[in-house]
């Protein structure tokens, strides 16, 4: 910032603006590439606002209001203002409404074919159509002795107008209403341009204004359909007409490409080598609901500012978590205690595995909206969630003091369950550090352990439902401790855990004595430094580890 006894504010402004255009922006397309016209409203809005700001400085000094007490106390703060302004413009321009990639397509890397056929479609969750009079001559295209070559869609040989569109083959619609792109890497020749096609839900097609044009080299291309001016299109003949009002991109069929031309060869062609689909998948049905519920871990000491933007801002619409009394999509929702402000830099929003978790069953079943409600309490024993509870058994690891957390969990999943359309689907555990401190409590985990899940079960009304128990494992202790004498092994810890092996053991023997449940081992989790508590990277391996166990043992009784 540059400061002026004459000009004051006017350069901070200045600087303010022409600094975060030149360097925050371009810093986020490497960092997390967003759509263009995105970067460019957020940085358009972030000039408009200092302008106004240089605006009013300019009017105040020009009136003389400086020379007031109130206004000498105001442009005595203008670098904190200044700063404020920096911070909180920044943090607003991080959530830059980037949607879920919907589906990639790249084409299958085998020989030439003619004409494109759904065996040329690598994605197995995407089905392809050709349309108009020149689609019997759309070819797949490769070129062997050029090492380098794409596999790639040309129209060079097609005799009339032609088009391509591709749809999900569970006939799941897409939303691409709101902040929805397209991407391409294409290659046009002669006047060829590249347009989008639409196929609506309701049976009519559409065709976009805006193409990509001529290039002598392979290039990316970007649409976003914000604003986006359509045609009418005649899809048999591959046609535009007049053009399309109030355009509703909320149940999209099938996107895809054409150039309304038909192919000249190599010199008056299109080529597209693959496309992206970024939007929302049109789920229905119930919401999958998983209830998480443990100690620190469980938590989270995830750092949101380390998550891609879907993540972080919960812009996937098929993800969703119970948190203030209503269902709201899935992101980091708690904010950082002291300590790991101070100690490890968290400063926005920590999660726990609830991201990895939902992420790898919305990635499986990708029609399918998946639902969390986590209760979690740090530094917490098991016997707090005992399903009858008393203060004297809470006690044990000092944590009468929190009441029933069983009643708080049961109450959280009942109003969770009475807002929405829901399944329960199963009870993911993850908690045990505390009950480690003592022989007297580890010798009584198991039992703990198997009243909680019988109660959870009644509660609910799912009495099988699925359960996974987390155990953690470091160093040589063994997944198994079937026949192994576990006063053998030693757990490095932060304090002293004498009964960690037995809880460890009572964890791994679950199955054994609750039925249809399964142990997720997380071994080696990667932590923070000199802090027992997993970081970003382990709680999303936490949760991914969960994720395969269920999907492995209870997706197809599902």
């Amino acid at each position: 910032m540059v400061y002026s006894r004459e000009h004051g504010f006017l350069f901070i402004h200045i600087q303010f603006s022409i600094t975060y255009g030149a360097l925050v922006v371009p810093a986020k397309f490497l960092i997390d590439p967003v759509p263009t016209y995105v970067a460019l409203e957020t940085g358009f809005g972030l000039l408009h606002y200092g302008a106004a700001g240089v605006a009013l400085t300019y009017l105040f000094r020009k009136s003389g209001a400086q020379r007031s007490a109130p206004f000498a106390i105001l442009f005595s703060m203008k670098r904190l203002l200044a700063a404020l302004v920096l911070v909180a413009s920044i943090a607003l321009a991080d959530d830059v409404g980037q949607s879920p990639l919907i589906f990639r397509e790249d084409w299958t890397a085998t020989p030439p074919s003619l004409p494109l056929t759904q065996r040329d479609v690598v994605n197995p969750q995407v089905a392809v159509a050709l349309h108009g009079p020149g689609a019997g001559l759309i070819k797949k295209s490769f070129h062997d002795a050029r090492e380098w070559d794409a596999h790639y869609i040309w129209s060079g040989l097609t005799q009339g107008t032609w088009a391509v569109t591709l749809s999900l083959k569970s006939g799941t619609l897409m939303d691409l209403s709101t902040q929805a792109t397209v991407r391409w890497r294409s290659q046009q020749s002669g006047f060829r341009e590249l347009r989008l096609v639409v196929g609506l839900a309701d049976g009519s097609w559409l065709v976009s204004d805006e193409s990509d044009t001529a290039t002598t080299n392979w290039r990316v291309h970007e649409f976003s359909l914000t604003d986006m001016h359509w045609r009418q299109l005649n899809i048999d003949t591959v046609t535009e007409s007049r053009w399309a009002k109030s355009v509703d991109l909320s149940r999209v069929r099938a996107i895809g490409f054409t150039d309304l031309m038909a192919g000249g060869r190599s010199t008056a062609c299109s080529r597209l080598d693959w496309i992206e689909v970024y939007g929302q998948r049109v789920v229905e049905g119930p919401t999958e609901l998983f209830i998480l519920s443990g100690q620190s871990n469980m938590v989270g000491w995830g750092n949101s500012l380390e998550l891609g933007s879907v993540a972080r801002f919960g812009h996937d619409n098929r993800l969703v978590m119970y948190e203030g009394g209503e269902w709201q999509n899935l992101k980091p929702f708690k904010e950082p205690a002291k300590n790991q402000r101070e100690g490890w830099s968290i400063t926005e929003r920590t999660f726990g595995p609830e991201i990895g978790f939902a992420h790898a069953l919305a990635e499986a079943w990708p029609d399918k909206k998946i639902g969390i409600v986590k209760q979690a309490v740090g530094g917490t024993g098991i016997m707090a969630w005992a399903p009858e509870w008393n203060k004297a058994d809470a006690d044990l690891t000092n944590d009468a003091a929190k009441g029933s957390l069983y009643k708080e969990l049961i109450d959280k999943v009942r109003a969770a369950k009475k807002s929405g359309n829901v399944a329960i689907r199963g009870f993911v555990w993850l908690q045990g550090g505390k009950d480690m401190i003592s022989l007297k409590t580890a010798n009584r985990y198991a039992d703990n352990l198997k009243a909680l899940v019988a109660a959870v079960r009644r509660d609910v009304g799912v009495p099988d439902l699925p359960v996974l128990i987390g155990t953690y494992r470091q160093g040589d202790i063994p997944d198994s401790f079937d026949g192994v004498d576990i006063t053998t092994f030693k757990y490095e810890s932060d304090k002293p855990r004498p009964g960690a092996l037995t809880v460890m053991k009572a964890q791994t023997d679950a199955p054994n004595y609750i039925a249809n449940s399964k142990v997720v081992i997380l071994r080696d989790l990667p932590t923070h430094p000199n802090n027992i508590h997993a970081n970003t990277e382990g709680m999303r391996k936490a949760g991914q580890a969960y994720a395969a166990t269920y999907l492995e043992s209870f997706s197809a009784k599902k």
